[in-house]
């Protein structure tokens, strides 16, 4: 199986390469993620996103590096490679959907809900937002300026691990009718148990997903290195269950692992967690391809 792995060095929303998050992309492929999926068995081809302009006003940041993104997931699926994406900002997801320019679900692995407005924010944090814009609830101008395709119905999402979410934010999930499985409820029920019955509705509406993982859903036992760790997160075991579980359901079409900050940890234990995760993902996205 062909994959293609793209490194995207930005943080704070495209408008600043290469520190922060937007390191944490460099450092995997420092540690030599490709070849740990060549071992594997995939044909590995590795690419760089540089966005063309050096503007970091964050609306135009964020349209030039998801425009270059998208671009390259395009010729990726049109080679029959998976894209699979390292970036720092979340609001990379736009590229990678815009990219695959097929209606697909979303299944977002995060501790937070990234599900506010402008109307909503307590920050003005744009990187707080890319679920919702994802989602159509705000910024549909830019959205346009990325992808031509229409905005992921709101219904065709699940947000799993969550377990910190401001209260405007809380409810644009509800009234937006996102399914969602909290950090608390696979704690305290397994992966499995916690996540297969809202799967298995996300499954009656859609059967292809994109799969973005926020690496700050894992419990900062097993990756301290974010910019906003979360304490009782996911066990590394209950998100390896839970990729499991979704390959077994879906057919993944690209995946993204985000907002690793090698400046916020010793010792390179988000690292190797991250390491490890890319070998899960691409192991969830051969088998779901034989769906």
């Amino acid at each position: 199986m062909k994959l293609t792995l793209l490194q995207v060095p930005y943080h704070y929303n495209f408008a600043r390469a290469r520190v922060g998050a937007g390191l944490g992309p460099v450092r995997y492929v420092e540690a030599q993620a490709d070849a740990r999926l060549r071992q594997l068995g995939f044909e590995v081809a590795l690419q760089t996103i540089e966005r063309a302009g050096k503007s970091e006003d964050v609306p135009a940041a964020v349209v030039e590096g998801n425009t270059a993104l998208a671009a390259e997931v395009a010729r990726a699926v049109a080679s029959d490679s998976f894209p699979l994406v390292l970036c720092g900002s979340c609001s990379a997801c736009l590229g990678v959907l815009a990219g695959l320019s097929a209606p697909v679900g979303i299944i977002w692995f995060d501790a937070h809900g990234d599900y506010n407005t402008p109307e909503t924010t307590p920050s003005g944090f744009f990187d707080g937002m890319p679920l919702a814009v994802a989602n159509g609830l705000c910024y549909q101008e830019l959205h346009g300026r990325i992808s031509s395709s229409p905005p992921v119905p709101p219904a065709h999402t699940l947000l799993v691990g969550v377990r910190d979410l401001d209260p405007g934010e809380r409810d644009n999930l509800a009234r937006a009718e996102v399914l969602l499985v909290t950090g608390a409820e696979i704690r305290a029920l397994g992966a499995r148990a916690a996540l297969e019955p809202k799967l298995k509705t996300l499954r009656a509406r859609t059967g292809e997903i994109y799969l973005h993982f926020d690496i700050d859903v894992l419990d900062p036992e097993f990756a301290p290195g974010v910019d906003y760790p979360s304490p009782n997160g996911l066990r590394l075991s209950d998100a390896e269950e839970a990729i499991g579980l979704i390959a077994e359901l879906f057919r993944v079409r690209a995946a993204s692992l985000t907002a690793y900050n090698p400046d916020r940890e010793a010792n390179n234990r988000t690292l190797q967690t991250g390491l490890h995760l890319l070998t899960v993902i691409g192991a969830a996205a051969s088998a779901s391809k034989k769906l």
